[in-house]
């Protein structure tokens, strides 16, 4: 194929996917509902013209990292040390959403690193989509919203060090020097997290306005290229870079300026994931889809009862609680896309379709867990 031919071809792709993802953004936000979940049924309803291609490819791994880093910025370290006790809240989600999935997986005859990534998907609430849809019910004032903020911030931490932990098992056994090179790469950036806070609020007052953008985006750029190289997760590495900018001062101005690429990003990481995820079935995998899907509302059920009762909220907020910790998302893919070459086919099918219908049965129940409460 000549170059001008596989440039009218990917243009053609690009073309039309941001075509899709647009009609789909609009027919949900229209019907009050997140345009995730509109760039998420875009991509399904496009298998039968679409198939992943290269630059949707790249697109959707900026996505990711563009995802990451803005997780990384919103989260502080400082903020764990304030309230201790919340400590017991991100144990408790730990031990019911990752430790109870992984022995019961593994339990089922699944090798030991299969059952971790299929764990890491199953564990963390998607906070993105989470709060979308709480935003978009108006509901972000409400008592309960806290708890939901700080399950993301516990989550954040976990999924850091389970990266780094998922860094040594790609291959299908332990490899633990990737393990130790991840987690000193993350001990570094720790460090360099609270030394070069000034540095770079001296870099930001020296680089004109207009250049900032292009500044964060080549900083997040390079440090999601250096941990790749490291055979480390790029969403580790742009995380990391996210936590680089946590204690500026033009942390909020940067982020309403990155927030158009932030958005695009996003759009084409939901749209992949939904172009990818198999329409046929296997019965093997509708059944095991099925069982994580009781399975993870029962045990966000008991982690929400948990949390609901050491934050001492009154009875209504906590039981709208209950119902607003089903969603999975982002962190979720990542860990699956990591996790593909390792799972077994029918597996794949039911952890895809598990974070699929985790979405959609999870923001259902978001939507409507003020009528269930009033009942």
């Amino acid at each position: 194929m000549s170059g001008h031919a596989a440039l009218e071809r990917e243009l053609t792709g690009v073309g039309l996917v941001f075509l899709s993802m647009t009609v789909g953004g609009l027919v949900f936000s229209g019907l009050r509902l997140p345009p995730l979940l509109g760039y998420l049924a875009a991509g399904l309803a496009s298998q039968w013209l679409l198939r992943p291609f290269p630059s949707l490819l790249l697109l959707s791994t900026i996505g990711v990292i563009l995802v990451f880093f803005f997780l990384g910025m919103e989260f502080e370290w400082q903020r764990l040390l304030t309230a201790p006790y919340r400590l017991l809240s991100i144990a408790l989600n730990f031990a019911l959403n990752f430790c109870l999935p992984f022995g019961i997986l593994w339990l089922a005859c699944l090798p030991a690193p299969a059952a971790f990534f299929a764990a890491m998907a199953f564990y963390p609430t998607s906070s993105v989509i989470t709060l979308s849809a709480l935003y978009k019910a108006r509901r972000l004032a409400n008592p309960e919203t806290e708890a939901i903020v700080w399950v993301s911030v516990g989550e954040d931490v976990t999924v850091m060090f389970l990266l780094a932990i998922a860094s040594g098992l790609t291959r299908g056994e332990a490899n633990w020097g990737n393990v130790l090179t991840a987690f000193a790469f993350i001990a570094v950036m720790a460090v360099a997290s609270l030394t070069l806070t000034r540095p770079l609020e001296r870099l930001f007052e020296r680089v004109p306005k207009e250049l900032d953008n292009l500044v964060v985006f080549t900083l997040i750029l390079i440090i999601s290229a250096f941990a790749f190289s490291l055979h480390l997760s790029e969403a580790l590495g742009a995380f990391l870079a996210g936590q680089l900018l946590t204690r500026v001062r033009e942390r909020e101005e940067l982020e309403a300026r990155l927030h158009l690429l932030r958005e695009i990003g996003i759009a084409a990481f939901f749209f992949t994931f939904g172009l990818q995820i198999p329409l046929r079935l296997s019965a093997e995998g509708m059944l095991w889809g099925l069982m994580l899907l009781l399975l993870g509302i029962a045990t966000k059920l008991l982690t929400a009862w948990g949390i609901g009762i050491w934050e001492t909220l009154r009875p209504r907020p906590k039981r709208r609680l209950l119902f607003c910790l089903w969603v999975r998302g982002e962190f979720s893919i990542v860990a699956l896309s990591l996790g593909k070459p390792l799972l077994p086919p029918p597996w794949r099918e039911a952890l895809q379709w598990f974070v699929l219908s985790s979405i959609l049965v999870g923001l259902v129940a978001l939507f409507l867990a003020d009528r269930f409460v009033r009942r």
